[in-house]
Parts: C-alpha cells; structure tokens; sequence
C-alpha cells in the first residue's frame, strides 16, 4: 500500500514538473485572468436545493436595477444606427417574442453577412458564467459591445459610433444625465447589458415547482426529468440555468464530425487559448426556455428539440435514446419555458412566421422606438443628421 501510494505521488510531481516545464500560452493566461462585473450565477445560494443539481431562479425584484439605465439599454438595444449601414440591431438577432433569438441557424448581419455560429437566447444570460458559445466575453458589458464592431454582424467602429452618440442631442443627454462620466464605451456596453440583466424569466413551471415545492409537472414531465438525471444529461445541465455554467468538449464519447454538424470543424475555446485539449470545446447552453429557441446547438445545424436530445445522448452520453426516452425528456423541456413566451411561441407558430414577417416585426420595434425619441422632443432635422452620421 506504501509502496503505491510513493508510486502515485511521484507520478502526480512528474506530471507537476512537466507542466511547470510548459511554456505559458499568453492567450490562455489572458483568457484565466479575465474579470468584469460578476454574473448572477450564485443566486439562491441559501435554497434549500442550493447543494443538489438543481437551484431556482429568484424574483427579479432580489437584483438590484436601475430604471434609468435599462430604459436607455433598451433603446440602444433596438438601436439599428449601431450598425454600420443602419440595418442591424441587438434585437435583429434576439427578439423576445422568438425566445430570445431569431430561429435562424445562423444570424444574418449588414448586407446579408452570415456568422458562423448559432445565436444563443438573451433570456437569463445573466445567470451565464461566460457568454457567447467560447465564453470570450466575461460578462453582458463586455458582450454588448463585441457586435458592434464585428465585421458580420454590425460591422461598426466603436470609436465612429461613441463620436455619433455623442453628436446625437438625445443620447449625449442620456448619458450625461445617468452616468456621472457621460458617454463611454464601457457606459454603452453596461446600459445594453443592464437591459439584457433584465430580460431574465422566472415564469415557467420548473421554476415554480423548485422555488414553492407545488405540483405544476405533468407524469409525463416528472418522467422524463428522471430520465433527464439517469441518462446523465445533468452532468453537464446543472445550476441555476441548467447550464452556462462550465465548458465541455463537443462529442465527449463519439467524434462531431460524424455528424451532420457543420460546425464540426469550428475550434470552439481552442482558437481562444491555442490548447489543443480545448478544440471543439464550447460553453454549456442554459436549458431555460429550449424548447422555444430551435434551432440548436453552436452551428445552428439541429431543427428540432427532439433530435438534438438524441444527438446528444449519443454524442455526450453514449446512449441510444428510445423514442418513449426521447418523448420523456423532450417534455420535460417543455416545462423550463416562459409561461409568457410559450404561449407567444405558440400564437405565432399558428400565424407561421417567415422571414418576411420578422422583419416587419423588427421594422414595427424600431418605428416604436423612433417614435419615443421624438416624444423627447428631437425635431426631424437632427434625426436626419444624425441618421446619416449613423451610416
């Protein structure tokens, strides 16, 4: 037994060393080093189920806001002057009638770009540890200012659009009047994240079976959460957002490139920290409100709810779901959503929305907008000005 136990602690000081002997990778030491405002992810800590692998969303009202900042996120949220040609806003990828994205595989930016991943819902991101699928932003501040200037999405110079706020009379007031140093980069990306922070949904029935212990989970349901834990999707699905709390390898048992994924050749947190152990490795989506927010995973690349828990219980797991396992955990899914948006969801899956109709839905969210800058008393002159200075 001494003689093993010598033997294994040897082994774990030569392992020590030859780590020791590693060159450090700069773009991985920045990556661990990152730091920003800290996310809401240790929220109900003092649950009762705070220890298992589940823990509820708390009332909105247990998070500090700040009106001001949220209703000047929210218009720079829907804001398209953002974009380099005006076309683009936040809310052109992620409408909250559509969950929190805009059901696309991937999203469309200025003249017609294509990105090369899925975009993930809005909805309770601020409960995530990291956003976007590599995690590259460390918090919804940091996250809020990375389209802008990103080639296929608004394709923006920051600094062109910080000098285009600031010759706007009406947002140069805003800032001025709710940030004490105005108008900044960091003050724009934290009035869109303060919007963001307050799109977070408390509403669905899990929630409401794990905050008050009540009955609101069908047979059905409470089955295929208890095949949602056997089967061992909650290794990985866990926390107070069933997820966006940790990064896994993409194909964990058989390889991603088998199947039908595109996206199988995206490097994933590899092209962040140049590791080799770190390609194809993603950040765990929340499963808060799944079922609304087809198509899945980083690519886009699943249509429906039902194959991508399939998928992964290959992919992840190694099982071969049944169809009665499939049905199961699919409906179980099914209760992580927004009363509020399933019931959306369903009213405009019946008027069955094409892209057409999205855009007349953005179109119709930025009229509103526009007309809210005017009840500030912004005459037409200056919002031609400053729409031109937008483009």
């Amino acid at each position: 037994m001494i003689i093993r136990s010598i033997g294994a602690l040897s082994l774990s000081l030569l392992t020590i060393v030859s780590l020791a002997d590693e060159n450090p990778n700069p773009a991985y030491q920045a990556f661990q080093q990152e730091r920003g405002e800290a996310s809401w992810i240790n929220a109900s800590a003092d649950h009762p189920m705070a220890n298992t692998a589940y823990r509820p969303i708390p009332p909105m009202d247990n998070f500090f806001s700040d009106p001001a900042k949220q209703a000047l996120g929210f218009e720079l949220f829907h804001e398209k002057r953002l974009s380099r040609d005006g076309t683009v806003a936040c809310s052109s990828c992620h409408m909250g009638m559509l969950g929190g994205t805009d059901k696309l595989p991937v999203s469309r930016g200025i003249g017609g770009a294509l990105g090369n991943r899925n975009a993930p819902t809005v909805f309770n991101s601020a409960f995530n540890f990291r956003q976007f699928w590599d995690g590259r932003a460390f918090d919804l501040d940091i996250q809020s200012l990375a389209p802008i200037s990103n080639p296929v999405e608004m394709g923006h110079d920051l600094d062109a659009v910080l000098q285009w706020l600031a010759n706007d009379s009406y947002y140069s007031e805003q800032f001025a009047a709710i940030y004490p140093d105005g108008l900044t980069a960091a003050n724009l990306g934290n009035a869109i994240g303060q919007h963001t922070r307050d799109m977070t949904r408390t509403d669905s029935r899990f929630n409401q079976h794990l905050t008050s212990g009540a009955t609101t989970l069908s047979e059905g349901e409470l089955r295929g959460w208890q095949r949602f834990n056997e089967v061992g999707c909650v290794s990985c699905h866990n926390g107070i957002n069933l997820g966006g709390n940790s990064y896994q390898k993409s194909g964990n048992v058989a390889a991603l490139a088998d199947t039908g994924m595109f996206g199988s050749a995206d490097d994933g947190l590899y092209l962040r920290t140049g590791r080799n152990q770190d390609r194809q490795v993603f950040k765990v989506p929340s499963l808060n409100n799944v079922a609304l927010t087809a198509p899945y995973f980083h690519d886009g690349s699943v249509a429906t709810l039902e194959e991508a828990v399939r998928l992964m219980g290959e992919l992840q797991a190694g099982r071969n779901l049944s169809n009665s396992d499939v049905a199961d955990i699919v409906e179980f899914l099914g209760s992580l959503s927004s009363e509020f948006f399933a019931g959306m969801a369903s009213r405009m899956s019946r008027m069955e929305i094409q892209g057409e109709m999205r855009q007349q839905m953005q179109h119709m969210n930025h009229t509103q907008h526009q007309g809210h800058h005017m009840n500030h008393a912004r005459n037409s002159e200056a919002a031609n000005q400053t729409s031109q200075e937008g483009h």
